[in-house]
């Protein structure tokens, strides 16, 4: 019988192998045939399968393979030791030979033998004939593992058409997939971007994406901080990958190889320009064979199909070799249809072959580089730069480049020595939008900014002032309108919002305006929408700034992450979730690095998402996640509302020692980006310490922090504030927060305003209807709230029955999430209660009263009031007699 192999590759797997398993159990049918590319895992596919069987089926294997495929019978070799050389020759022979290993029929309940055959597709054709007889005969069934190229043997592929042979194709991992199984080989928590970057390198393939993990560790690409692990470098391709990749590769023709080599180097190329770089006739075959694939038209641009075989094949091509296939790769493409990536690639090939283009190409090729976060093609194309009148731009992109690497000195030195007597406009512009990015990055005051911001206008007046132009007046009136939206961003980082709308519309509309003021004073605009309980009105200003980035080629990319950002959060706070994941996905498609550079972000809101709909251990998991990339690269400064709520998280989930771990470090976290973020990442952070402590005083603090930010105009951050008020026992809180939240834009606004709405009026009529719409919107501990609420004021009214039924409603509401569910005092996780809870329910349970436990415990009676919102909520009861009946169980 076949020894079986398990291993962490069939991650992902668990309906094909159903899928099988039901194929060979199905009376009618002749078995299965999985289909697929080297390395997918359809081997181990098969000894999942027939380990699952559990002897059920005596199994019988067969190997094919390119020595034997024109040996008749070969791959049978096994089975027929004791034939005569005569017989060698003789199917019929050979069949009865066969047939002697197969048991004798068990009955109809029995499973007929099994052959499992792997890489069918080096059969001989007589094997192939002799196995299809014997499934035809139901005197054995079949499980055929072969590549889709070359295709499966013909006489498997018939019985697949006619329904007899269950085909499979098993498709590389997807995302999700993949990010387990590097969880499950590297024995912890995975970055999100480092799995994403580890699939987009692999396609997916598991035999590949292994090897790469193994070697990760091994040369220390991939390393493990505070139990994640994540990706500090390049993987490089390993040589068993190499050997293995190569020899798939030298069953091909030397015109076939000559065009694989051509599109590894040029990808991705322009079809009719492979044609004429390569035989067309070498070019179809691949293509037939799925080794490259070929875009739409009009462009139709060519690719190969798997990212390592072009790894293996850009460092196999000789020198010599490689620069002439450069060369003419360069003679016949057009430049004018050329893609972002394609054209760095004809620079860089200009470069290599000892050809550069001109330094206004040159120049161009940095910044496109930089906007698509790859800093050192940028550095080696603008330090290539040469022309005196080029130099500020070159200096310009250079210090982008440094501050992508980390290095704001170098970077700060390269902007001043820009800005110093600068005569254009141009180069004023960017270089003080890169001292701002710096000072953004070490956390410098907004005076600092208004500095840089001051200069600026300095800069321009005198540029100005030279009327070396006609057109310096117009551009100078865009450069003014530049700097007074710096300003604004300045007011919106200090949390100074009011009075800002109508200079950021005005900057919009204005006709001195360019694409580049527009889209800033757009994603301004959005976040001030956004941060005043309007996302969806600033969704719509975001989304049209991404609009005109597109638009505007690779001018505005620089601008991507930013505008970007701003996007998601406005989405996530219109709790329009679906769509927040699209625009990430999107955006990263844009480039393999965006994964990196944009770490934490998917972690972020997925994280967030998680929160909102009750599954706060994977909301723990995902924020952890998005701190640990966040430390890696924090462009948008969201770290320290993200360590807050991955405290909060932890809180949330009874990680007691990670939540207190996180918020200690909280009052440590660089105090950078906008007072928004800070002050959110401060609410979560004490609403999770408010577990541990004083929750009266927290709920008094965060009061506090609602009147402040409400005053300022941040009414966001006043709701969030207002809302855990609320939660930790602050019936005072509902008032405030309905009455803000009254005018708020998106689903969340409307369930948080219904909420409060109700339970100001203690109207539990109203509160079973906020449940509903918080339940149909996704956010269940909301409905669970509600609902909690509603029961115990129909308890005191005495309405038994209706308080009954949302007792019930309740129990099914938190049923769908971590939280505990009604009745199951002390049995879930997230009911662990604190020291002085315990000391609470023990006087309850002895029939103090609320007043006679603030004596003992040396609180006011409100505190204990406070202390009991809690327990209820914990335990997932509504009045003291439960919690009096729990004790007694």
């Amino acid at each position: 019988m076949m020894r079986i192999q398990e291993g962490v590759s069939l991650v992902g797997r668990t309906k094909v192998i159903d899928g099988i398993l039901t194929a060979l159990h199905d009376p009618a049918g002749f078995g299965a045939m999985v289909v697929g590319e080297p390395g997918v895992g359809k081997t181990a596919l098969a000894h999942a399968v027939v380990q699952q069987l559990g002897g059920a089926a005596e199994v019988f294997p067969i190997t094919g393979g390119s020595s034997l495929r024109r040996i008749p019978f070969g791959a049978l070799s096994p089975y027929l030791q004791g034939l005569s050389v005569e017989e060698v020759g003789s199917p019929v022979a050979i069949l009865r030979s066969l047939m002697k290993h197969l048991p004798a029929p068990r009955g109809r309940s029995s499973l007929l033998p099994l052959f499992v055959v792997d890489d069918a597709h080096e059969l001989d054709e007589s094997t192939c004939a002799l196995l299809a007889q014997l499934v035809s005969a139901r005197r054995a069934r079949l499980l055929i593992l072969s590549r889709a190229a070359p295709h499966p043997p013909a006489e498997f592929l018939a019985l697949s058409r006619d329904g007899l042979l269950v085909r499979f194709d098993l498709e590389p991992l997807d995302a999700s997939a993949v990010d387990e199984l590097c969880r499950q080989v590297l024995g912890g928590n995975v970055l999100t971007g480092t799995s994403n970057l580890l699939a987009g390198a692999t396609g997916g393939n598991p035999l590949f994406l292994l090897t790469l993990l193994t070697q990760g560790r091994g040369q220390g690409y991939l390393v493990e901080r505070n139990g994640v692990w994540r990706m500090v470098g390049q993987p490089s391709v390993d040589l068993r990958l190499v050997d293995l990749i190569q020899s798939q590769l030298r069953q091909r023709s030397a015109p076939d190889l000559a065009a694989l080599e051509v599109v590894a180097l040029a990808e991705p190329i322009a079809l009719n320009a492979l044609s004429r770089c390569a035989d067309p006739d070498s070019v179809r075959n691949l293509q037939d064979d799925q080794l490259i694939t070929v875009g739409p038209a009009p462009e139709r641009v060519v690719s190969l199909s798997h990212p390592l075989y072009s790894e293996v094949l850009r460092t196999s091509v000789p020198t010599a070799r490689s620069i002439a296939i450069r060369r003419a790769v360069l003679e016949v493409l057009d430049p004018r249809t050329e893609s972002l990536e394609g054209f760095l690639r004809s620079v860089a090939w200009g470069l290599d072959c000892g050809v550069p283009p001109d330094d206004q190409s040159l120049l161009r090729a940095a910044v496109v580089a930089n906007r698509l976060n790859d800093p050192g093609f940028a550095l080696r194309a603008a330090r290539a730069v040469s022309a005196p009148g080029l130099r500020g731009r070159a200096l310009v992109e250079i210090a982008r480049a440094q501050i992508a690497r980390g290095n704001l000195g170098y970077a700060r030195e390269l902007v001043d020595e820009a800005r110093l007597r600068c005569t254009n406009l141009l180069v004023a512009k960017e270089a003080t939008l890169l001292s701002f990015d710096i000072r953004l990055r070490l956390g410098e005051s907004p005076e600092d900014l208004r500095r840089d911001i001051d200069q600026w206008d300095s800069l321009i007046e005198a540029i100005e002032s030279t009327g070396r132009s006609r057109a310096l007046p117009d551009a100078a009136a865009t450069s003014h309108l530049g700097a007074r939206l710096l300003r604004c961003y300045v007011l919106l980082l200090e949390g100074q919002l009011h009075g800002l709308e109508r200079p950021l519309r005005d900057a919009v509309e204005s006709r001195h305006g360019s694409a580049e003021t527009r889209t800033g004073a757009l994603a301004l605009l959005g976040e001030l929408l956004a941060s005043t309980g309007r996302p969806v009105s600033g969704a719509a200003c975001t989304a049209e700034a991404l609009a005109l980035i597109d638009a505007e080629d690779h001018q505005l990319l620089t601008y991507r992450e930013f505008v970007a950002s701003r996007h998601i959060l406005s989405l996530v706070h219109a709790g329009e979730w679906n769509s927040a994941r699209a625009v990430f996905e999107n955006y990263a498609r844009h480039s393999p690095r965006n994964h990196s550079y944009f770490a934490g972000w998917s972690d972020l809101f997925e994280g967030i998402a998680a929160l909102r709909s009750g599954r706060t251990g994977a909301a723990r998991d995902r924020l952890l996640l998005a701190v640990e990339g966040l430390r890696e690269s924090d462009v948008t400064q969201v770290l320290t509302m993200a360590t807050g709520l991955a405290a909060f998280a932890c809180a949330a989930a009874s990680d007691t020692t990670r939540a207190k771990t996180l918020i200690d470090e909280y009052t440590t976290v660089p105090k950078r980006g906008s007072r928004e973020m800070r002050l959110t990442g401060r609410i979560y952070a004490l609403a999770a310490g408010a577990l541990f402590g004083e929750s009266h005083r927290v709920a008094a603090e965060l009061r506090q922090i609602a009147d402040g930010a409400a005053a300022d105009g941040m009414l966001e951050v006043a709701a969030t504030a207002l809302e855990q008020a609320a939660r930790l026992g602050d019936s005072g809180a509902f008032a405030p927060l309905a009455e803000l939240t009254g005018h708020f834009e998106g689903r969340e606004g409307a369930v948080l305003n219904a909420f409060a709405a109700a339970a100001r009026d203690q109207d539990p009529v109203r509160l079973a209807e906020a449940a509903t719409t918080a339940e149909e919107a996704g956010y269940l501990p909301l409905a669970g709230a509600c609902l909690r609420l509603a029961a115990e004021l129909w308890t005191s009214q005495g309405a038994g029955q209706k308080a009954r039924n949302a007792q019930t409603r309740l129990t099914a509401v938190l049923s769908r999430t971590d939280q505990p569910a009604a009745g199951t005092a002390g049995s879930a996780p997230g009911t662990r209660l604190t020291r002085r809870e315990q000391d609470i329910v023990s006087l309850v349970a002895e029939g103090y009263s609320n007043r006679d436990i603030a004596e003992r415990q040396n609180v006011s009676v409100r505190t204990v009031e406070g202390h009991l919102y809690r327990i209820f909520a914990k335990l997932g009861i509504n009045r003291r007699e439960e919690l009096q009946h729990s004790q007694d169980r």
